[in-house]
């Protein structure tokens, strides 16, 4: 008596939804490679993506335009004649990258009258190169000696368009002297290094440099340079800097570059609050002097004399009192006024 009413059940239970009609096959075949790569194109190359379109339909149909990407244009005269069965047209859209840049993917869609075959897409992609290109970001002046005076060149280059136009959007340091040098098809920046205006202890550094362009999608660049001084005598460190009240004595490494020895001829403290205790000695590869803080001044300059040096290394001697720094938020006293130099 159970099976009864569970086969009543089933009897009642709705048929399975029908399985919807397949997609209908495509009425056109592409006789060109898809999509359709141009390459590498310039700011304002116009190029040309060449479509084959071939009919598989048993009868004419038409193709009309609904949508194009950014750039793209399609004379419609040419979808004007219907296609014919077994017709091969080669259907060309004109591709101009004005406004873009970098990897860029677009398509034409194409209707139908077909309502089976609503709409078709053809694609295309391309590499579209920047308006204004700069030979590297970042350049090296390597290792530079104290005499000398290096340059290196930035080449700018603008690819169509107006004249190119830079101008730095920032104030350089005294020691580094840039211009423009125009030249065809761009503009070259030369930057020159200037190690005599060099601050005391400066010994290495890496310079930003922040260039305008009158490239409206490039309006800035952002350059480095680096460079080293190499000095036949290098300090260890290069400043020598006091931090606490209870130190009053720290030592200066002097090192041969080259491996070679070297003496010390003589030394001077330019300022005062500060002391060489080491008198000159033998020659050595290495050298060490022991500098004491004698007072409370803030600030001097040790002059080095050495016999491989045609100019006295400079090295700064700084006392930094804890008790003489400023509170936070506190306004900082103004600067004292140089003090003669003493020998």
């Amino acid at each position: 008596m159970l099976l009864l009413p569970a086969l009543l059940l089933l009897m009642q239970t709705p048929p399975a939804p029908a399985k919807p009609d397949p997609v209908p096959p495509a009425r056109i075949e592409l006789t060109t490679p898809f999509p359709v790569h141009l390459g590498s194109v310039g700011p304002r190359e116009v190029r040309e993506a060449a479509y084959g379109i071939k009919s598989r339909h048993d009868r004419p149909f038409h193709l009309r335009v609904l949508d194009l990407s950014l750039g793209l244009s399609l004379d419609e005269a040419q979808l004007a004649a219907p296609l014919q069965p077994g017709e091969v047209r080669m259907v060309t859209v004109k591709v101009d990258p004005t406004g873009l840049v970098g990897p860029i993917k677009g398509a034409v869609r194409l209707g139908t009258d077909d309502p089976g075959q609503p709409n078709y897409i053809l694609r295309y992609d391309m590499m579209v190169r920047p308006e204004v290109t700069v030979d590297a970001e970042r350049k090296s002046l390597g290792e530079v000696a104290p005499h000398e005076s290096p340059e290196l060149t930035f080449r700018f280059r603008r690819e169509g368009g107006d004249a190119l136009k830079l101008a730095l959007a920032m104030e350089m340091p005294p020691y580094l002297e840039v211009e423009f040098i125009p030249q065809d098809g761009g503009t070259d920046l030369r930057a020159t290094l200037r190690p005599r205006r060099l601050k005391p202890g400066v010994a290495a550094g890496l310079e930003v440099l922040k260039v305008a362009t009158n490239a409206p999608k490039q309006p800035l660049f952002t350059l480095y340079l680096d460079w080293r001084i190499a000095r036949p005598v290098v300090p260890e460190p290069s400043r020598l800097v006091f931090t606490e009240p209870k130190t009053t004595l720290l030592a200066l490494e002097l090192r041969s570059r080259d491996g070679k020895p070297f003496r010390v001829l003589r030394t001077e403290v330019q300022g005062r609050g500060f002391q060489v205790l080491d008198a000159p000695g033998t020659e050595a590869v290495r050298q060490v002097l022991r500098i004491r803080r004698t007072g409370s001044a803030q600030e001097a300059l040790l002059l080095v004399h050495c016999s491989n040096l045609d100019e006295p290394l400079q090295v700064p001697l700084r006392y930094l009192d804890p008790r003489a720094r400023p509170e936070k938020g506190a306004v900082p006293p103004p600067l004292p006024a140089e003090e003669p130099h003493h020998h």
